[in-house]
């Protein structure tokens, strides 16, 4: 029998393109064993080890050119070397600039000309030719056009698009209908950590609520040490990411309009970790007040590359069984912003019944879409 594998490629090769190569090394030489982190060995009937990686795609002159494992060591990349990454045949290429590099990721990163010159047909070719199954964009926010560029590339391609930022394209109507138009699924947006400030902080108000308390007030700040975070510092970068947190809060059912969540601080010395703050303020009955605070310390880009092992698996399974556009059920559980918001147990129920319901060949079973998870058993439920 041939060995299955989903062919990836990456746009942005910075801190958590780094975490996540290395976790699909690590994958390859651990198959037999349970890897932390990593929700389900099998999706769609692949592996983490069942990765190969056949394209990447930079703005910055120091990593194009550059075998991709050699380029994610590179600065301004912090992420930390837990693993080995052996050579993956993979040259860097050049990638569309446009807005991707702005603010004070400026001083950091030295934009190469080609990127200047770059266009969304030589993306489109680049994946044609390495035939890639999914691309990961792992591109700063505020990149909303070069996010879109290669997203439309992606459409023209057939190649799945997951996208981590928070930069609308799942919630873009226009874009979401490309993709369907085009037979391929798109799966967004805005990244969750696999255990991080957001994910915490809506598990925390689905308890409350679910207990019958009402919240409120609440806040969640964040310091960091990454580009990420050296990005986020600038105000005129940041805008879609406070919204993406908001939109995450509102769906675990409070009014978060004035609610202050998201990146506030960039320190140095932190590298690739993330401390967040978080407050709640709650009332029970007669009127009693409950209060709790929370401090999580967490290393930032693998948090993110256990949500990626999944995402990307679920997209070359939902492409094995032709489905096209936004792939709702599963974007609730994986991206902070989807365009269906749900609460954590019902996002949750639906990532694991899509799980379920792709454990069969392609050929023997089809998937219903749409459908939404029931909480109490996770059992596909048919809603049109």
């Amino acid at each position: 029998m041939t060995k299955r594998t989903i062919r990836v490629a990456l746009a942005g090769a910075g801190s958590c393109a780094s975490s996540f190569v290395q976790a699909v090394a690590a994958s390859a030489l651990t198959r037999d064993e349970a890897q932390a982190g990593v929700m389900y060995e099998s999706i769609g009937g692949y592996h983490l080890s069942d990765l190969t990686f056949v394209a990447a795609f930079e703005a910055d002159a120091n990593k194009i050119g550059r075998e991709l494992a050699d380029a994610l060591r590179q600065r301004p990349t912090v992420a930390v070397q837990h693993v080995q990454v052996p050579d993956t045949g993979v040259l860097v290429r050049p990638g569309p600039a446009l807005d991707g590099i702005a603010g004070r990721l400026a001083g950091v990163v030295d934009v190469a000309p080609a990127a200047q010159t770059t266009t969304v047909e030589d993306v489109t070719a680049e994946l044609r030719r390495t035939a890639a199954d999914v691309l990961v964009c792992f591109l700063p926010t505020g990149a909303t056009d070069a996010v879109r560029a290669y997203a439309r590339a992606c459409a023209a391609a057939g190649t799945a698009f997951v996208n981590a930022t928070p930069e609308a394209v799942a919630n873009d109507d226009g874009l979401a209908a490309l993709f369907e138009d085009s037979g391929v699924p798109l799966l967004g947006d805005d990244l969750r950590s696999h255990l991080g400030a957001t994910t915490l902080h809506t598990a925390l108000l689905d308890l409350l609520i679910g207990r019958g308390l009402t919240v409120k007030d609440t806040y969640q700040l964040n310091v960091g040490g990454n580009t990420d975070f050296l990005n986020l510092s600038d105000p005129a970068r940041s805008a879609s990411k406070q919204v993406s947190k908001r939109r995450a809060l509102t769906n675990a059912g409070i009014d978060a309009t004035d609610v202050a969540a998201g990146p506030n601080g960039y320190v140095k010395h932190l590298g690739d970790r993330k401390v967040c703050f978080l407050r709640i303020e709650a009332e029970n009955i007669i009127g009693a007040p409950v209060a709790m605070e929370v401090r999580l310390e967490v290393e930032d880009s693998p948090n993110a590359a256990a949500v990626v092992a999944n995402a990307v698996r679920v997209a070359k399974a939902a492409a094995d069984r032709e489905l096209a556009g936004v792939i709702d059920p599963v974007c609730a559980f994986l991206f902070k912003s989807p365009r269906e918001g749900m609460s954590e147990p019902q996002a949750l129920a639906g990532f694991r019944a899509f799980v379920t319901a792709v454990r069969s060949e392609p050929g023997d079973a089809h998937v219903p879409l749409p459908f939404t998870a029931s909480v109490d058993d996770q059992s596909l439920v048919r809603t049109a």
